[in-house]
């Protein structure tokens, strides 16, 4: 993952662990959700933060009757607040948590 997409998974974590009924399109997300930003990030930075998001379980993708998609959390309990504030809250370079789909490293 590139530091861009880095940085901006890490900056959704921290606003959807704050904000844990919010919901908006990629546009709004990166408009509004990003505020410590000086400028938004490119479109296609924040698509793949989402997508990293959603990989972990911690985003949903919904089209709304508008057909527009908007993104938010799957539920807002305590086990995927730990995983934000864990994302929001480190370095990325720092251990994180891995996808649901991988399983855990097998222990010898």
């Amino acid at each position: 993952m590139n530091p861009d997409t880095a940085h901006t998974v890490q900056q959704l974590s921290h606003y959807l662990w704050r904000h844990p009924n919010a919901c908006d399109t990629a546009e709004g997300i990166a408009r509004w959700w990003l505020l410590d930003a000086r400028t938004s990030p490119p479109l296609p930075v924040v698509m793949s933060a989402l997508d990293h998001l959603q990989a972990l379980g911690l985003v949903q993708a919904h089209r709304a009757a508008d057909g527009r998609v908007r993104y938010r959390r799957p539920t807002a309990d305590a086990a995927h607040d730990a995983q934000l504030q864990a994302l929001a809250q480190c370095p990325w370079e720092a251990s994180h948590p891995a996808p649901r789909h991988t399983p855990p490293p097998r222990m010898h």
